[in-house]
């Protein structure tokens, strides 16, 4: 395709224009995100959005009708403000019906075609930030679950919140190629010139695009805005459950340093202490990202940098320190990478209030065997029916003390400091922030304290959007922790926060060496962390200098493990690694459930954070009981149907899951990684060969696992990596809005709001999709050459029955016919 193509040359139709959609979230108050009006398409000529701007500045312009039109914009112009002018002027007219009738009354602007930028033409161009300055914080349905939710981390990106606008019919994409961008620039200007003054003239002929995006309703027939909790509980006219949305989810995977945590049930009174009584100090990353065009998450900086600094450390600390040693600190130390946290916190505030709120299941907390016929085995999970836990492990966690995350560490803005948010009060939260610090102290890459100011009425510091703002709310502030940033008191000038753009293949520079000097601090905080005992009595550098000798070698940037897993994060999110990694924890569950489910959604090339829908075959659990399979069950429900059965009746009642390739791959990485540590030699840090394997069968006969000294969980092998490691160490944990429930004795994707709703949560749903949606571009003659056509045709077959009348006759009078 010619990107000089003009409209004075043939237009190449495009019947599949190649795009990624803006599309619409529902949640607790409304809805936001772009779609058309109603089910039917949305066609109007492509006009470059200046034009119609400068055109609705003058009054006189003013008409009743307007033939409608498709605004075509640089995603640098990609703004609230833009959207607003537009919407403004659209506002004032009616859409006229030169393309086809309008049913749904809406004005002219049929919708938004997003061009990727030129890219000879980006100097000086700035790429803001759809986040409101606020991000997930004052104005948006997050505003209750942050931590100093004024506070305005997304000024240096120009954030505006069209992330959080509702743009109902609108339906918008963006194009990224750069030659179609190209092509229908121009057409957009050509055409957008050739009308001048007047937005009426030169309707025909004229390139059109048509939008079919439905994405559901902005209100019900009776003027109610559809929310979240409508949507889910939708009921069609014959008063049958019919929903029309999915929340947001997936799996959060959490795991732990050291001797695997005890399977078992182990105190009726208090369910989340485990038989050592020992609390737990998180190390938490984000896994997930978000942009206008879900299609296009990237998160380069959002995300990836923070899941590989936070593997690195686990890789780091697996491989430097015995099991043993491990053991003998205060505190245990587990590492959570949460799902979900771009749009509410979803995964870490869900473990959180599970491991600290006391999880109440519903038969008892003992729970069931995950596994029925594999009951009598140590390696079983627990297992809860309603609400459903595909494992219970986290009840043995114990308290957890204290929280250091990880944000935003690929991008340092061109300097070498990294900043640490939050421990400015006394107690645990400045004990981190002390240790962090003066960890750093001679390094090339050094922490200092925020200066972001304590705004908050109670006087405390505000802390960005992270998992640490779910501990300190849901444990009212008795439990906290600090954020280790790239950046000090707002996001790094141009660091494309939650924006497409957010890619190395794109407009994002990641600085490499720190993120390697992130996961090593990281290690060495956390082992300094758990070195502090019950009384808070050991100074930060005593606990500095204890973690410095037992983690003396730091994580380097170009070492194999760094690279390959960079190339997976950052480039190819389905490559041979993550695939290696999720294969075997798929053999590895189809042994252990005897159901092979496959490995879910893939991360792509190049890889896409967002957190995706949330049903069965996209990490919902369920369970598979009697032949049926349930979201949640109740066999004791007093309306259940005759052919919900209790679990148990049937030997090979299982719970299930299918994570996507990502969850996946940390969950292997996870045990690989930290498996190592009950394996090193006690005098010299060295481990025995390991075998390789495709599954946990290939590792039931090797002779280093069943030798160890460590607890029976660490003495059972099991294959991670293509590698036999000793001891499962890695746990996932549903990521789903706290005020949703999996329907009780329904099917999978069937969900309802929790009775116990504190109303405070942001309840994130996506609508289904129409398997027919999409965008096309074409060239529109006008019906004037259609008639003129078929006056022409008719009159041309007249003439021919005419002649062939006359030469009929003829013949005949010659006698030859």
């Amino acid at each position: 395709m010619s990107a000089a193509t003009t409209l004075n040359e043939p237009f190449n139709n495009l019947e599949k224009l190649p795009h990624s959609p803006c599309v619409t979230l529902y949640h607790r108050n409304g809805r936001v995100g772009c779609g058309t009006l109603e089910r039917e398409v949305m066609t109007g000529r492509l006009l470059h959005w200046s034009a119609v701007v400068s055109n609705g500045a003058n009054e006189s312009n003013a008409q009743s009708s307007l033939p409608p039109y498709v605004a075509v914009l640089d995603e640098a112009d990609y703004t609230t403000q833009t959207i607003e002018m537009l919407q403004t002027f659209s506002s004032n007219f009616v859409a006229g019906d030169e393309y086809g009738p309008v049913t749904d009354g809406g004005g002219p602007l049929r919708g938004v075609l997003v061009l990727s930028t030129d890219p000879s033409n980006v100097d000086g161009v700035t790429f803001p930030s759809p986040e409101p300055l606020t991000p997930q914080g004052d104005g948006t349905p997050m505003e209750n679950l942050s931590v100093g939710s004024s506070y305005e981390w997304n000024v240096n990106n120009n954030g505006d919140g069209l992330t959080f606008t509702d743009m109902s019919g609108v339906p918008t994409v963006y194009v990224a190629d750069s030659q179609t961008a190209a092509y229908l620039r121009n057409v957009a200007s050509e055409q957008a010139n050739s009308i001048s003054s007047d937005l009426n003239a030169a309707v025909f002929p004229s390139v059109l695009s048509e939008f079919n995006y439905y994405m559901g309703p902005s209100e019900t027939t009776d003027g109610t805005k559809v929310t979240s909790q409508q949507c889910l509980e939708w009921k069609d006219l014959d008063g049958s459950w019919s929903p029309k949305c999915l929340p947001l989810g997936g799996n959060s995977i959490w795991a732990v340093a050291g001797t695997p945590v005890p399977l078992g049930y182990t105190d009726d009174e208090n369910a989340n202490d485990n038989n050592q009584d020992r609390p737990t100090v998180i190390l938490s990353a984000s896994i997930d990202s978000t942009s206008m065009f879900h299609e296009l998450s990237p998160g380069a900086n959002a995300a990836a940098s923070n899941i590989l600094s936070l593997l690195l450390a686990a890789e780091l600390l697996g491989s430097s320190i015995k099991d043993e040693v491990l053991d003998q600190l205060y505190s245990r130390i587990t590492f959570a990478f949460f799902q979900g946290e771009s749009h509410g916190f979803i995964g870490s505030r869900l473990f959180v209030k599970d491991v600290i709120g006391g999880f109440e299941c519903q038969a008892g907390n003992e729970g069931i065997p995950s596994v029925l016929k594999r009951k009598d085995e140590a390696s079983t999970v627990r297992a809860c029916l309603n609400p459903l836990r595909t494992d219970l492990t986290f009840q043995n966690l114990g308290d957890i003390r204290g929280m250091i995350a990880v944000d935003q560490v690929g991008n340092l803005g061109g300097g070498k400091n990294l900043y640490v948010q939050g421990g400015t009060e006394n107690g645990f939260d400045a004990f981190l922030s002390e240790v962090i610090l003066e960890l750093s102290a001679n390094g090339e890459y050094t922490a200092q304290a925020s200066s972001a100011s304590n705004n908050n009425e109670d006087g405390t510091a505000s802390l960005p959007p992270s998992p640490v703002s779910s501990l300190v709310k849901l444990s009212e502030s008795s439990a906290g922790g600090v954020v280790l940033t790239g950046y000090d008191d707002a996001f790094v000038a141009n660091s494309l926060y939650h924006s497409h753009l957010d890619s190395v293949s794109m407009r994002q520079s990641i600085d490499k060496d720190a993120i390697a000097a992130s996961a090593t601090l990281l290690a060495r905080s956390a082992v300094a962390a758990a070195y502090q005992n019950e009384n808070n009595e050991v100074d930060a550098a005593t606990a500095a200098a204890y973690a410095l000798d037992l983690l003396p070698n730091a994580v380097s940037s170009s070492s194999t493990t760094f690279e390959n897993i960079y190339n997976c994060l950052f480039s190819d999110g389905n490559c041979d690694a993550f695939v290696k990694y999720a294969s075997v924890e798929s053999a590895n569950d189809a042994i252990r459930t005897g159901l092979n489910l496959g490995i879910g959604q893939p991360l792509g090339k190049p890889p896409n954070f967002y957190v995706s829908v949330y049903n069965h075959e996209n990490g919902q659990g369920f369970v598979a009981a009697s032949g049926f399979k349930y979201g949640a069950m109740d066999s004791s429900a007093e309306d259940k149907e005759d052919y919900v059965k209790d679990y148990g009746d049937n030997e090979n009642d299982v719970f299930l899951l299918r994570p996507s390739l990502l969850e996946m791959s940390l969950n292997g990485m996870l045990n690989d990684f930290l498996g190592r540590g009950s394996l090193l030699d006690s005098n010299d840090g060295t481990a025995p060969d390991l075998v390789d394997c495709s599954s946990s069968n290939d590792c039931s006969s090797v002779s280093y696992c069943s030798s160890s000294d460590s607890s029976e969980l660490a003495a059972i092998s099991t294959c991670a990596g293509g590698k036999c490691i000793c001891g499962s160490r890695a746990h996932y944990h549903p990521a789903v809005d706290e005020a949703i429930s999996p329907a009780a004795n329904e099917a999978p994707g069937w969900f309802t709001i929790d009775e116990n709703d504190q109303g405070v949560s942001a309840m994130i749903t996506e609508p289904f999709w129409s398997s027919f949606v999409g965008v096309r571009a074409y060239n529109d003659a006008g019906k004037g050459v259609g008639i003129y056509a078929s006056i022409s045709g008719a009159l041309f077959t007249s003439i021919c029955i005419f002649v062939v009348y006359r030469l009929k006759k003829g013949l005949v009078k010659e006698k030859v016919y």
